[in-house]
């Protein structure tokens, strides 16, 4: 079958997206993601076509959709239900079907598991095909060099409440100088200027990744960067403010380490200490001793 693959908009949902796009292609299906920018990256992933997102337009040149869902896909999913009900695919990325439960049943997702690996598992398991991998098919660019003491930093996100607090990377950083290691900070334009230090320029996502790739590990938040540096072989570090949030969401294809805050601060309903001062509760020292973890057991 010809499939499209139409991912939700972050950089690490393109990623995982193209874990499906892999495993069709892998069983002999004509593929191609859709996703807005991750096009910048084609040449990282050869055998699989990227385009921007689509219009309404692609109804007549697939026979098969998949779509890893997002609200604004919605009046495409009814047209592509509407005349292919048996081959358009929607679905959820949730953890549980107790949040948001609207084509949850599709893929029946395990929240106790990555969701890389729950993609895999629905491409054997509900779509039955015979070759499986949980791997999106990227490939390193030919002549990049490797940086043993680079460790990339990237401490922003799609939202504020789930990024570590600015003072505790800038100190992460010092500490790991002290240790010998360079540091090299992953931000945007406009999030240059609000960080106190000497980020690089980048001039498209390509870019970022051959900079990632050259480096030997990846401390972050919960953000796209981190399945970047994952699924191009850096063990990473993840900084996040709820266990199930990573069970689920953290980068799995290669060695990581989540630190959380404590489980002893309360989250009850109406409240939910945890999830408004969960950044107070992770020190810097925790974060190193993952960092360190990751670093001893991935040689």
């Amino acid at each position: 079958m010809k499939c499209a693959v139409i991912s939700c908009l972050g950089l690490g949902d393109g990623l995982l997206a193209l874990v499906l796009s892999n495993n069709l292609a892998l069983n002999g299906h004509q593929v191609e993601t859709f996703h807005p920018f991750l096009d910048q990256l084609q040449g990282w992933f050869p055998h699989l076509p990227i385009r921007p997102f689509p219009g309404e337009g692609i109804i007549d040149e697939f026979d098969s959709f998949f779509f890893i869902y997002d609200k604004k896909m919605d009046a495409l999913i009814e047209k592509c239900l509407k005349k292919y009900p048996r081959s358009t695919y929607v679905l959820n990325p949730i953890a549980t079907p107790k949040c948001d439960y609207r084509y949850w049943e599709v893929g029946r997702f395990n929240g106790r598991l990555p969701f890389a690996d729950n993609l895999m598992h629905f491409c054997r398991d509900i779509l039955g095909l015979e070759r499986v991998t949980k791997e999106n098919g990227i490939k390193i660019l030919d002549g990049l060099n490797k940086f043993p003491k680079r460790v990339i930093i990237h401490p922003t996100s799609s939202r504020p409440s789930k990024n570590w607090p600015k003072e505790k990377f800038l100190e992460l950083s010092q500490r790991l100088q002290q240790d010998g290691y360079e540091p090299v900070w992953i931000l945007t334009e406009q999030e240059r200027k609000e960080w106190p230090i000497d980020a690089p320029i980048f001039p498209d996502l390509s870019a970022i990744a051959a900079c990632v790739a050259g480096a030997s590990s990846m401390i972050g938040n919960d953000s796209g960067i981190g399945h970047l540096a994952s699924c191009l072989g850096l063990p990473t570090v993840t900084i996040c403010r709820h266990g199930m949030v990573a069970d689920f969401w953290k980068p799995s294809w290669s060695r990581n380490e989540v630190v959380l805050p404590p489980t002893w601060i309360p989250n009850l309903k109406g409240f939910r200490f945890r999830d408004k001062y969960w950044q107070k509760f992770v020190p810097v020292e925790r974060v190193l001793e993952a960092f360190i973890l990751t670093s001893t057991t991935s040689k």
